[in-house]
């Protein structure tokens, strides 16, 4: 195939060649000498690069195959050590500006971009000077078209018939200039045909090239986002720990509860203690929607730590060392009952509430009550159940069914709305555990095998029509996904692509707009 694209190059400048050296006279030669200094530019600057890009793509390809069969790395590892990744300059050098890039977006703890955004098909078109090369076949048949018309001039200057021998050398230099006229036109022709399917051909080859490229890059390569989350939750609690420990140490400290902890919970566990007497922990809510109209119809409370010296601390930090030692209960209960706190705020202040889901884990079912906690949140805080929503993880589903069966029972008769959260659309691994009861499933679009696929939501939620299940979405990141979901059926969803979680005051204020039109 390598072979047959230069062939590609070869034919044309051959063929420049051969029609101005077969060229009747001067005008033609020059003319079609034209075509051919254009051509042969054309060749070295638009499709030479072409091919070389093409070899190039092909190169990664093989690469691509070798970083992920390396023993010891992880594929993204060993593909970013290879020094000449495709082994052609120009890509070579977007690679490694690429890699440049995502080297401090690691630093700095964000999700890295991917690389469709460096290296893609509007790129490679601009270094193939793609827009000049879809210009050329129009300027040789343009130039033959002036050469027929300047052959017809030259033919028709001077005609005169008023002698014999000035008949005869009016009908040759007619006779002449059509000849010019005619070949001119035709090596236009020829050469716009040539060239135009020598860069139509050559460019889809590339196209296709890069898109098979990048399909291996993003399967093969290129970390999930949920695998880029956990490296970037790992660099966050690093840094946090790194910063409290340069801090002064606040007075307040817990005995057995931080007694003899090790690593990362030694530093951080009196200072969430101290935090959760100091009532720096919070919660923002995130907005759920009413897909189609865009209308706020719920909230989601995300616990957050609003420490004095480092601000806003995301729950990656803190939460793993408190699952780690069971003091998750603690904090969810600190959380649930500030939510219940905030409901009643609001209705005690002419803002008609909407339902906020507080998150229960297996931890919470297994150590406490938590039935009777929300009751007696009832009673305390005096809040209709519907504007408490339950959200029960589905590792907690799996792990403790048969403590959860009452659990969600008794949550029901009171009034409560049950929702399963973290859903993956895997029907057989819930079902396997017993029948689901839940009033909701909150479908994770951020899960292994739903992220970045939104022709993987139809079967989905086809099969939960069928066993007459409701379905919400929850990470949605893109106007594709929204638009799957609606055709899907499925009306209401949350997601960064309609809002970040909000403090209780932005929340508020978007309450009170809504209600207010």
């Amino acid at each position: 195939m390598r072979r047959l694209s230069y062939l590609f190059i070869v034919v044309i400048i051959v063929s420049s060649l051969l029609l101005a050296g077969y060229s009747p006279d001067l005008l033609s030669l020059i003319v079609v000498g034209g075509m051919c200094i254009i051509s042969v530019l054309g060749s070295i600057y638009c499709l030479a690069p072409v091919i070389s890009f093409t070899n190039g793509l092909r190169n990664g390809q093989e690469n691509i195959a070798q970083a992920a069969s390396s023993e010891g790395n992880s594929a993204w590892i060993a593909a970013f050590q290879i020094d000449r990744f495709f082994r052609q300059k120009r890509l070579d050098l977007l690679f490694q500006e690429y890699r440049e890039k995502v080297r401090q977006q690691r630093d700095s703890g964000l999700i890295v971009s991917d690389l469709d955004d460096s290296m893609n098909e509007d790129v490679l078109g601009l270094y193939s000077w793609q827009s000049v090369a879809a210009q050329i076949p129009g300027v040789m048949t343009g130039l033959g078209i002036l050469g027929t018309f300047i052959g017809l001039l030259m033919g028709l200057q001077g005609v005169s018939f008023t002698t014999v021998d000035a008949a005869l050398n009016s009908v040759e230099n007619i006779l002449s200039g059509i000849n010019t006229a005619f070949y001119t036109s035709i090596a236009g022709v020829i050469l716009s045909i040539l060239f135009n399917i020598a860069n139509n051909i050559l460019r889809n080859v590339m196209n296709r090239e890069m898109s098979l490229f990048l399909e291996e890059f993003h399967k093969t390569i290129i970390p999930t986002t949920e695998e880029q989350s956990r490296y970037s939750d790992r660099r966050e609690s690093r840094q946090i720990v790194e910063l409290l420990e340069r801090l002064p140490k606040r007075s307040t400290m817990v005995g057995a509860a931080a007694s003899r902890p090790s690593g990362n919970e030694q530093i951080l566990m009196p200072q969430i203690l101290d935090g959760l007497k100091r009532n720096e922990f919070v919660f923002f809510l995130q907005p759920r929607y009413e897909l189609n109209t865009r209308k706020v119809i719920g909230a989601e409370a995300l616990v957050r730590w609003n420490h004095p010296a480092l601000g806003v601390i995301s729950p990656a930090v803190f939460i793993p060392v408190l699952e780690g030692n069971g003091y998750i209960t603690k904090l969810d209960q600190y959380i649930w009952e500030k939510v219940c706190q905030q409901v009643r705020i609001w209705i005690n202040g002419g803002l008609h509430p909407v339902p906020v889901s507080v998150n229960v884990t297996k931890t919470d079912v297994l150590a406490m009550d938590v039935a009777d906690f929300f009751l007696d949140m009832l009673k305390k805080y005096r809040i209709p159940p519907k504007y408490l929503e339950i959200d029960i993880s589905e590792h907690a589903y799996l792990e403790a069914y048969g403590v959860l069966t009452d659990v969600v029972a008794r949550l029901q008769q009171a009034g409560f709305r049950v929702i399963l959260d973290g859903f993956n659309g895997d029907y057989i691994k819930l079902s396997s555990v017993g029948q689901m009861s839940t009033d909701q499933l909150k479908l994770d679009l951020r899960s292994e095998g739903l992220d970045g696929k939104p022709e993987a939501l139809p079967p989905v939620f086809e099969q939960a029509k069928t066993l007459h299940l409701n379905l919400l979405a929850e990470g949605i990141e893109s106007m594709e996904q929204l638009t799957m979901l609606r055709k899907c059926g499925c009306t209401e969803g949350q997601g960064y692509f309609f809002s970040q979680p909000l403090s209780v005051q932005e929340f508020e204020k978007m309450l009170k707009v809504g209600q207010n039109r």
